[in-house]
């Protein structure tokens, strides 16, 4: 099953795993969903370049390198970051973005929002 849950590399992908389990194993553990998440949310990470993640009990913050941040598209960034919840920040040190989401409160397992903000991260990159 982990062989499985860490070759996940897109959504497609663990939708499929994600079906595939279900119809062996039944109804799956939130725990596990949120670990298929986790494994999605590593690879998506490698693909683009950050240069720190840090994770606290109240917070994760995941630092942009500096080119990176000059590439994006600041507007569309911040804008449709926020739809996703009022719980991300953002702080540039150094000409380097550092996006933090509070962890407190949140309606869902914070690993959901931070897929999402990644697929975000990725449209806001100019060519």
């Amino acid at each position: 099953i982990h062989k499985k849950i860490n070759s996940i590399d897109s959504i497609d992908n663990l939708e499929k795993t994600k079906m595939e389990l279900q119809d062996r194993f039944g109804m799956l553990d939130e725990n596990i969903i949120i670990y298929m998440y986790e494994e999605l949310l590593e690879k998506k990470l490698k693909s683009i370049e950050v240069k720190n993640v840090v994770q606290t009990k109240n917070f994760i913050s995941i630092t942009l390198t500096k080119d990176l941040t000059n590439k994006l598209d600041g507007e569309l960034l911040f804008m449709e970051i926020l739809s996703l919840s009022r719980k991300f920040r953002f702080s540039m040190k150094n000409n380097e973005l550092t996006i933090t989401l509070d962890t407190v409160g949140l309606e869902k397992h914070f690993i959901y929002y931070l897929n999402d903000m990644v697929d975000i991260l990725k449209r806001a990159i100019k060519n």
